[in-house]
């Protein structure tokens, strides 16, 4: 996996074609904890980069006759549904489609939008969900936009939704896929393709056990085994009980429980007793986020001027907090693999301490590269990718 630094500074011309590009563009100017900038906010403009780069590659695999990428991923928090008024979601989708349809218009619902939707067009589809993490596996309450743009197909919904009554595997044959589209209710604009509201998905997977997942019901007491962590429900919320892997001392942990901005390193305490408070370690989040155990702990590492460095705990804290919590993604992951050809490959945009293509390598697809500018993130992921270089 190639390293590209800074997403303003690649040329999609220049880049290895790829199957999926997935993104988590800076949410900041997006968050109802941030000043609400939207999309004309520094951080959260990145966005439009994302979108430059994808019309830049696909415009290049057209050249060379190549299949284009096709599908998008895009990872944000749910303040983006009321951001300006819901005008910078709007924006999000309008121009997603316009990276296959140039003409492409999407109006705002007439109130609010929902948290789960799709919309169909000629040849293209985007659909959206809302999840929480503490319904895949991981023991925190953590929300998320997840978006799937297929700009060859109308696969978006299908691959982001469950249907009700069927069997839980990808469809695999064109007049399957093709029926489930024909179920969704529709509420459509003059096009025809705008389409609120999901009836023959299930668009929250916490309903039942998921083959991927393992997603349970909410209110139950089933425990999950992830990485050593035991995330158990009670009346007092989810708690997480760490075994001998973690620090050894039976003692109950309380979960990431904020609301849908909440970041890990907002809370730290673990509860030894009623008055003794002590903070998470950094592999106590690690498994909070679900990643393999030490995944950011890579000792000594040198930086963009050649310094070497000691790996503290601070920016380890950082980089797990600005991370995504990895059993949905993964799920997702599986479910677009069958839509794709041989040899699949993707593309990892904001990428963090390479948590989609961490998910996305474990689902059968291959990372070829990515793009951040934080120094330590992209020490972990060349420690963790030893094919990944500059």
């Amino acid at each position: 996996m190639v390293q590209l630094g800074d997403i303003t500074k690649i040329n999609g011309h220049d880049v290895p074609n790829v199957d999926v590009i997935t993104g988590g563009s800076p949410c900041q100017d997006l968050s109802v904890a941030g000043k609400r900038k939207g999309l004309a906010g520094e951080r959260s403009g990145l966005f439009m980069e994302q979108i430059r780069l994808i019309k830049e590659l696909r415009d290049e695999a057209d050249k060379r006759t190549i299949k284009p990428v096709r599908f998008m991923v895009w990872e944000n928090v749910p303040g983006a549904f009321t951001s300006n008024k819901g005008e910078d979601f709007r924006c999000v989708l309008e121009e997603t489609a316009r990276i296959k349809d140039k003409d492409a218009a999407i109006p705002r619902p007439a109130g609010r939008w929902s948290t789960s939707g799709c919309i169909l067009g000629g040849g293209w589809s985007v659909a959206w969900r809302v999840h929480d993490a503490q319904f895949w596996g991981t023991p925190q309450r953590r929300k998320r936009i997840a978006l799937v743009a297929d700009f060859r197909g109308q696969a978006a919904p299908e691959i982001l939704f469950e249907r009700k009554g069927v069997s839980r595997d990808t469809p695999e044959s064109g007049e399957a896929r093709q029926g489930v589209a024909a179920d969704i209710k529709r509420c459509s604009d003059s096009a025809g393709t705008i389409v609120y509201g999901i009836s023959a998905y299930e668009s929250n997977s916490m309903k039942s056990a998921n083959p991927y997942s393992g997603v349970y019901e909410a209110d139950t007491t089933r425990t999950l085994d992830l990485n050593g962590c035991l995330p158990v429900c009670n009346q007092g919320g989810m708690v997480v009980v760490f075994d001998a892997r973690g620090n050894g001392t039976g003692k109950i942990v309380p979960t990431i429980t904020g609301d849908h901005e909440s970041r890990i390193t907002d809370y730290t305490a673990l509860y030894v007793d009623h008055s003794v408070a002590r903070r998470l370690t950094p592999l106590e989040c690690e498994r909070l986020q679900g990643y393999p155990d030490n995944w950011t702990n890579i000792g000594e590492w040198i930086d963009s001027k050649g310094r070497k460095r000691k790996c503290a705990d601070t920016p380890r804290y950082k980089a797990l907090g600005n991370s995504i919590a990895l059993p949905f993604w993964e799920w997702l992951a599986k479910r677009i693999h069958p839509y794709l050809g041989e040899n699949p490959t993707m593309g990892s945009l904001f990428d963090g301490i390479g948590g989609f293509p961490l998910v996305f390598s474990r689902a059968g697809i291959k990372p070829m590269w990515a793009s951040e500018i934080e120094e330590f993130p992209v020490a972990v992921t060349k420690k963790r990718f030893e094919e990944c270089k500059n």
